[in-house]
């Protein structure tokens, strides 16, 4: 499952301001909030690309947003000290 930052600072119990500035402590982020190319192929952290209709250009306007994988999750969590709590699935019988 991927999450957006703010989706994974939640996940992780602290805000997403916070979370955004350790990543930057760390060079995950640069100061634009955009994801350093060190971390793009690591399979913690990719961008997706997506578009809106921008009416006052009368064209699309185009931006990325940083994503974490589970593996990003697990990651930052370490890195940052913090313990995730792995539940187990549902049971299909419930």
């Amino acid at each position: 499952m991927h999450r957006t930052l703010d989706a994974t600072a939640a996940l992780l119990g602290i805000g997403p301001r916070k979370l955004r500035g350790r990543l930057r402590y760390l060079g995950v982020l640069n100061h634009a909030g955009e994801l350093e190319c060190a971390h793009r192929d690591t399979g913690r952290f990719f961008v997706d690309c997506r578009s809106r209709w921008n009416p006052s250009i009368n064209g699309w306007s185009h931006y990325g947003v940083v994503m974490t994988t589970e593996a990003g999750v697990a990651w930052i969590a370490g890195q940052l000290g913090i313990e995730v709590r792995r539940m187990p699935p549902a049971s299909v019988t419930a």
